[in-house]
């Protein structure tokens, strides 16, 4: 017997949903997690409009659910299907597993009606190719989503045309876009990050954060320093989401060479409404902060070392790098 979830945020997670599913905006998808580890309570994360970027928010230790549109072609025609994830990451503890399974009917009531279900553990799994293959498949097969879906096609969306959607997200509060919603960034972060930049100047890191810790507010400069990553490390907040250049030295072949680390931290303490807004400028903070050889997502402290770093860097050096 499924128990009963919390949706902290009914109203937010409605909205979500709604714009996923409506032609009206170019959402693509909605993710949500468990608010604290909390099995009875869950929240939306974010909102987006490009799939590609879902793997990027599933983290090993939690299980979190998602809703995607996906277009595929059927009988000549443009249709239009949703999967519903269940993500179970794989450092899961298996007795967390047997607990959060206890609501896992219960969570898949509210994203009721979808095509496919898929459950995973590997974020290659979220392969846009391998998804609609997997939809082209079962195309023959009855469709999950009712006919008064509204603002959608009839009968599973196998029948007619889809329509053209509107390229202005509609949810002004999550969506995820390229280049990101419109930010003021304080001229004193382009200049200490142009100062990590230079292999000639001290300082190694920089942190940048939201003023007032509003994500209205504009970028500033939080902390700056010419130590290790662990000297970065000291100066982050549990309830902040902050932004970090650091500059590290690597040997290739004996060689030593210069390499930079972004770092995008979400502390454990920020709110989930928090995280949903601030992914509206993802794309202009990675433009900002980048090129970067390394980009480490971090909500622990755990997670940014020197030796974790250093690991990462090394990795990364027989790789393509996209910094010129």
């Amino acid at each position: 017997m499924s128990v009963e979830v919390e949706v902290v945020d009914g109203s937010a997670f409605k909205e979500a949903l709604h714009s996923v599913r409506s032609d009206s905006t170019s959402d693509t998808y909605v993710i949500v997690g468990h608010v604290d580890g909390d099995q009875n309570r869950i929240n939306v994360v974010t909102v987006g409009q490009d799939n590609n970027e879902i793997a990027s928010y599933m983290d090993d230790s939690q299980m979190m659910y998602v809703l995607a549109r996906y277009e595929t072609k059927f009988d000549m025609s443009l249709t239009v299907k949703f999967v519903y994830f269940r993500w179970i990451g794989d450092k899961v503890p298996i007795q967390k597993k047997g607990r959060f399974g206890v609501v896992k009917g219960s969570v898949e009531k509210h994203f009721n009606p979808y095509h496919m279900l898929l459950e995973i553990s590997s974020v290659e799994d979220f392969n846009t190719e391998k998804i609609l293959h997997q939809l082209e498949e079962t195309s023959g097969t009855k469709s999950k989503v009712i006919e008064t879906t509204e603002g959608r096609q009839e009968r599973g969306f196998t029948q007619t045309q889809l329509p053209k959607r509107n390229q202005g997200a509609k949810f002004g509060v999550n969506e995820i876009s390229k280049t990101g919603a419109n930010l003021e960034i304080d001229p004193g972060v382009r200049e200490y990050i142009s100062l990590v930049q230079d292999n000639e100047d001290p300082t190694s890191w920089l942190l940048a954060c939201y003023q007032d810790n509003n994500p209205k507010m504009p970028i500033i400069v939080a902390s700056k320093g010419e130590g290790t990553v662990d000297e970065l490390r000291e100066n982050l907040a549990e309830d902040q989401v902050m932004y970090g250049l650091y500059r590290v030295t690597d040997k290739i072949d004996d060689i030593t060479t210069v390499k930079f680390v972004y770092i995008i931290w979400v502390g454990t303490k920020v709110k989930p409404m928090m995280k949903a807004k601030i992914s509206t400028h993802r794309g202009t903070m990675d433009e900002l902060f980048g090129p970067a050889h390394v980009n480490i997502f971090a909500n622990e402290l755990s997670d940014i070392t020197e030796e974790l770093v250093l690991e990462k860097v090394t990795c990364a050096s027989g790789t393509r790098s996209h910094v010129k």
